[in-house]
């Protein structure tokens, strides 16, 4: 697949203080079913989107988050 057949998704964490709100940003930018929040949910609907099309992600605002917050994002990164 080429660059133009990718969808862009983006994850705006610009002025995100709280976990729970991480979580809404990223069931919101998926389209994931509410209440997808947690770790393990994430990683458990994400491995049931790779079989979607091709996506890139932005991801923007980390750097505004309160520094433990910035650290989870390791984690949420990784996945």
């Amino acid at each position: 697949p080429t660059e133009l057949d990718m969808q862009e998704i983006i994850f705006d964490f610009t002025g995100c203080k709280y976990i729970m709100k991480l979580y809404d940003i990223i069931q919101e930018s998926f389209g994931f079913p509410d209440g997808s929040e947690g770790i393990e949910c994430i990683v458990d609907l994400l491995r049931d989107y790779a079989g979607c099309p091709p996506i890139a992600v932005k991801i923007t605002g980390i750097e505004t988050m309160p520094k433990d917050l910035q650290n989870y994002m390791d984690k949420v990164l990784e996945v």
